[in-house]
Protein backbone atom coordinates (compact mmCIF):
# COMPACT_ATOMS: atom_id res chain seq x y z
CA UNK A 1 0.00 0.00 0.00
CA UNK A 2 1.44 3.42 -0.93
CA UNK A 3 2.37 5.99 1.69
CA UNK A 4 -0.14 8.40 0.12
CA UNK A 5 -3.00 5.91 0.55
CA UNK A 6 -1.94 5.09 4.11
CA UNK A 7 -1.85 8.83 4.99
CA UNK A 8 -5.25 9.34 3.39
CA UNK A 9 -6.86 6.39 5.19
CA UNK A 10 -5.30 7.57 8.47
CA UNK A 11 -6.80 11.03 7.91
CA UNK A 12 -10.23 9.51 7.27
CA UNK A 13 -10.15 7.49 10.48
CA UNK A 14 -8.98 10.58 12.40
CA UNK A 15 -11.93 12.53 10.97
CA UNK A 16 -14.38 9.76 11.90
CA UNK A 17 -12.97 9.62 15.42
CA UNK A 18 -13.21 13.41 15.85
CA UNK A 19 -16.76 13.44 14.50
CA UNK A 20 -17.81 10.73 16.94
CA UNK A 21 -15.97 12.17 19.94
CA UNK A 22 -16.90 15.81 19.25
CA UNK A 23 -20.52 15.91 18.06
CA UNK A 24 -20.49 19.72 18.40
CA UNK A 25 -18.01 19.90 15.51
CA UNK A 26 -19.32 21.40 12.28
CA UNK A 27 -21.64 18.94 10.52
CA UNK A 28 -20.17 19.60 7.07
CA UNK A 29 -17.85 22.02 5.38
CA UNK A 30 -19.58 24.94 3.74
CA UNK A 31 -18.81 26.30 0.33
CA UNK A 32 -18.95 25.53 -3.34
CA UNK A 33 -16.36 22.74 -3.21
CA UNK A 34 -18.32 20.97 -0.48
CA UNK A 35 -21.43 21.17 -2.65
CA UNK A 36 -19.49 19.56 -5.51
CA UNK A 37 -18.41 16.71 -3.20
CA UNK A 38 -21.98 16.27 -1.95
CA UNK A 39 -23.14 16.08 -5.57
CA UNK A 40 -20.46 13.51 -6.47
CA UNK A 41 -21.51 11.44 -3.46
CA UNK A 42 -25.15 11.64 -4.57
CA UNK A 43 -24.21 10.64 -8.13
CA UNK A 44 -22.50 7.56 -6.70
CA UNK A 45 -25.64 6.62 -4.73
CA UNK A 46 -27.75 7.13 -7.88
CA UNK A 47 -25.41 4.94 -9.96
CA UNK A 48 -25.56 2.23 -7.30
CA UNK A 49 -29.35 2.51 -7.01
CA UNK A 50 -29.71 2.27 -10.80
CA UNK A 51 -27.30 -0.70 -10.94
CA UNK A 52 -25.53 1.31 -13.67
CA UNK A 53 -21.97 0.15 -14.31
CA UNK A 54 -21.44 2.84 -16.98
CA UNK A 55 -22.25 5.51 -14.38
CA UNK A 56 -19.83 3.82 -11.95
CA UNK A 57 -17.19 4.09 -14.67
CA UNK A 58 -17.62 7.87 -14.68
CA UNK A 59 -17.62 8.48 -10.91
CA UNK A 60 -14.66 6.22 -10.00
CA UNK A 61 -10.98 6.93 -10.63
CA UNK A 62 -9.54 4.18 -12.84
CA UNK A 63 -6.43 3.79 -10.71
CA UNK A 64 -4.60 0.79 -9.23
CA UNK A 65 -4.95 2.24 -5.72
CA UNK A 66 -8.75 2.61 -5.53
CA UNK A 67 -10.37 0.52 -2.78
CA UNK A 68 -13.83 -0.87 -2.04
CA UNK A 69 -14.96 -2.74 1.04
CA UNK A 70 -18.53 -4.02 0.81
CA UNK A 71 -20.62 -5.24 3.77
CA UNK A 72 -19.84 -8.87 2.89
CA UNK A 73 -16.18 -8.27 1.94
CA UNK A 74 -13.58 -10.38 3.69
CA UNK A 75 -10.67 -8.32 2.35
CA UNK A 76 -10.28 -4.92 0.72
CA UNK A 77 -10.89 -4.93 -3.04
CA UNK A 78 -7.98 -3.03 -4.56
CA UNK A 79 -7.53 -1.60 -8.05
CA UNK A 80 -10.12 -0.32 -10.52
CA UNK A 81 -10.49 -3.60 -12.43
CA UNK A 82 -11.24 -5.55 -9.23
CA UNK A 83 -13.51 -2.82 -7.86
CA UNK A 84 -15.47 -2.67 -11.12
CA UNK A 85 -15.91 -6.46 -11.10
CA UNK A 86 -17.19 -6.24 -7.51
CA UNK A 87 -19.87 -3.76 -8.62
CA UNK A 88 -20.83 -5.98 -11.57
CA UNK A 89 -21.22 -8.89 -9.14
CA UNK A 90 -23.33 -6.74 -6.80
CA UNK A 91 -25.57 -5.65 -9.66
CA UNK A 92 -25.93 -9.28 -10.80
CA UNK A 93 -27.26 -10.28 -7.33
CA UNK A 94 -29.90 -7.55 -7.05
CA UNK A 95 -33.13 -7.13 -9.01
CA UNK A 96 -33.66 -3.78 -7.24
CA UNK A 97 -31.53 -1.66 -4.95
CA UNK A 98 -31.93 1.76 -3.37
CA UNK A 99 -29.12 3.53 -1.53
CA UNK A 100 -29.27 6.94 0.12
CA UNK A 101 -27.09 8.77 2.61
CA UNK A 102 -28.76 11.24 4.93
CA UNK A 103 -26.80 14.11 6.47
CA UNK A 104 -23.39 13.34 4.91
CA UNK A 105 -20.38 14.71 6.79
CA UNK A 106 -17.88 16.20 4.34
CA UNK A 107 -14.23 17.05 4.90
CA UNK A 108 -11.88 18.45 2.26
CA UNK A 109 -8.10 18.62 2.47
CA UNK A 110 -6.38 19.93 -0.64
CA UNK A 111 -7.12 17.40 -3.42
CA UNK A 112 -8.76 14.77 -1.18
CA UNK A 113 -12.25 14.79 0.30
CA UNK A 114 -14.17 12.26 2.31
CA UNK A 115 -17.80 11.79 3.12
CA UNK A 116 -18.98 9.89 6.19
CA UNK A 117 -22.56 9.00 6.98
CA UNK A 118 -25.24 6.43 7.51
CA UNK A 119 -26.71 4.90 4.39
CA UNK A 120 -30.04 3.18 4.08
CA UNK A 121 -29.80 0.21 1.73
CA UNK A 122 -33.01 -1.42 0.53
CA UNK A 123 -33.58 -3.85 -2.27
CA UNK A 124 -34.65 -7.16 -3.59
CA UNK A 125 -32.30 -9.95 -4.59
CA UNK A 126 -32.88 -11.70 -7.89
CA UNK A 127 -34.19 -14.72 -5.96
CA UNK A 128 -36.98 -12.47 -4.62
CA UNK A 129 -35.59 -12.15 -1.09
CA UNK A 130 -35.85 -8.66 0.43
CA UNK A 131 -32.64 -7.01 1.59
CA UNK A 132 -32.33 -4.01 3.84
CA UNK A 133 -29.95 -2.59 6.38
CA UNK A 134 -28.31 0.58 7.63
CA UNK A 135 -24.60 0.97 6.95
CA UNK A 136 -21.81 3.20 8.19
CA UNK A 137 -20.20 4.40 4.99
CA UNK A 138 -17.07 6.31 4.08
CA UNK A 139 -16.58 7.56 0.52
CA UNK A 140 -13.32 9.22 -0.43
CA UNK A 141 -12.77 11.37 -3.49
CA UNK A 142 -9.60 12.65 -5.11
CA UNK A 143 -9.46 15.65 -7.41
CA UNK A 144 -7.97 14.32 -10.63
CA UNK A 145 -7.85 16.44 -13.78
CA UNK A 146 -10.21 18.96 -12.20
CA UNK A 147 -12.87 16.33 -11.30
CA UNK A 148 -13.67 14.76 -7.95
CA UNK A 149 -13.47 10.98 -8.49
CA UNK A 150 -14.12 8.22 -5.99
CA UNK A 151 -11.03 6.37 -4.75
CA UNK A 152 -12.46 4.62 -1.66
CA UNK A 153 -15.84 3.22 -0.71
CA UNK A 154 -16.18 1.29 2.51
CA UNK A 155 -19.46 0.15 4.01
CA UNK A 156 -20.20 -1.87 7.11
CA UNK A 157 -23.56 -2.86 8.53
CA UNK A 158 -24.67 -1.10 11.66
CA UNK A 159 -25.29 -3.79 14.31
CA UNK A 160 -28.93 -4.35 15.21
Amino acid sequence: MSNKLIRTITAVFAFITLALVNPAAPRAEAGAESAVIASANHVFDEALSARDIAAMDTIWAHEPYVVAVHPASKTPIIGWDAVRKSWEATFDRFAEISVSMQDPQIRISENVAWVVGLEEIRGKLKNGEAAGFTALTTNMFEKIGGRWLMVLHTTSRVPL
